[in-house]
């Protein structure tokens, strides 16, 4: 079974066409932190392991422009829970805890957090620490359902990445971070069409 699971990620193409981007927000807003602007145009969602390389790329070359997005109302921004690297799931749901206390402090910790595990510095359990053992177990079960809503979705690793334009519900989803320019372009694109 591992084979045949590992045999079809690797026939699957990096980027596809996402034909529902209004359906995928369903989706995700259950079990996604989000970040909601007033009338966004634009839908991103960022599929993420803590322990992920790529999403530490993603996180320190273009967080800061994805937050702006959201500020400035252009585009509703939704961290989506997959956790890929085992004993991973209780960090995640530390980090649940940070966004329900307070969603913008959850950006800071995280980025944080991935400036260190790209230095090579990780004390990621720092954020067990400040979350209650009873916030933890909660969310662990959350987070549980945002892997299985990412699984749905077709994710087939992190970071997933979905950009979707919400008026004409078109977007694409794509597998890995393609690097800052590539994924700026991508979203300006899908926000002008």
């Amino acid at each position: 079974m591992l084979l045949r699971d590992a045999c079809l990620i690797a026939l699957m193409p990096d980027e596809w066409l996402i034909k529902d981007v209004r359906g995928v927000l369903e989706r995700v807003e259950r079990v996604g932190l989000g970040f909601r602007a007033e009338n966004p145009r634009l839908l991103i969602v960022i599929f993420y392991d803590l322990y992920c390389p790529g999403c530490a790329l993603l996180e320190d070359e273009v967080g800061d422009y994805l937050v702006e997005l959201y500020r400035s109302g252009k585009a509703s921004l939704y961290f989506v829970d997959y956790p890929v690297h085992r004993g991973v799931e209780r960090l995640h749901a530390a980090f649940r805890c940070i966004y329900r206390r307070d969603p913008m402090v959850f950006l800071e910790t995280m980025k944080r957090h991935y400036e260190a595990y790209l230095s090579g510095k990780l004390k990621g359990e720092e954020a067990l620490i400040d979350a209650n053992n009873d916030c933890i177990n909660e969310e662990l079960q959350r987070v549980m359902e945002a892997k299985s809503v990412a699984k749905e979705l077709g994710a087939p690793g992190t970071p997933t990445i979905i950009i979707g334009n919400l008026i004409k519900n078109i977007g694409q989803g794509m597998f890995g971070y393609p690097g800052a320019m590539k994924l700026m372009k991508l979203i300006e694109d899908m926000y002008i069409y």
